[in-house]
């Protein structure tokens, strides 16, 4: 429950700052705020740069449209590529794919 209310107030800063016009402090907010509200940190190295990243592109390309379908891109291939890894771990292991 405590974090489904940490989420909710996330979810209103990074209402606020879109809001304010500031896309770049918004990832970076939300950088931080994820860092402080998971526990698990495994993968937060990892989204660091890629949200620094993807706030440069934001900022170099002037528009939101294009990193977006780009992010949407990356992520569909992430997706795929776990669900496969999955797939394949489950008929190493004997079960029914």
């Amino acid at each position: 429950m405590e974090f489904d209310r940490r989420f909710l107030l996330l979810c209103a800063g990074e209402v606020l700052v879109v809001a304010a016009g500031n896309l770049a402090a918004a990832l970076i907010l939300q950088v931080i705020v994820l860092g402080a509200f998971h526990g698990d940190r495994r993968g937060y190295w990892a989204f660091i740069p890629a949200a620094a990243l993807f706030a440069a592109v934001i900022a170099i390309s002037g528009t939101v449209l294009l990193p977006l379908l780009g992010l949407a891109a990356a992520l569909g291939c992430g997706y795929a590529v776990l669900t496969l890894y999955d797939y394949r771990l489950t008929v190493w292991a004997g079960g029914e794919a």
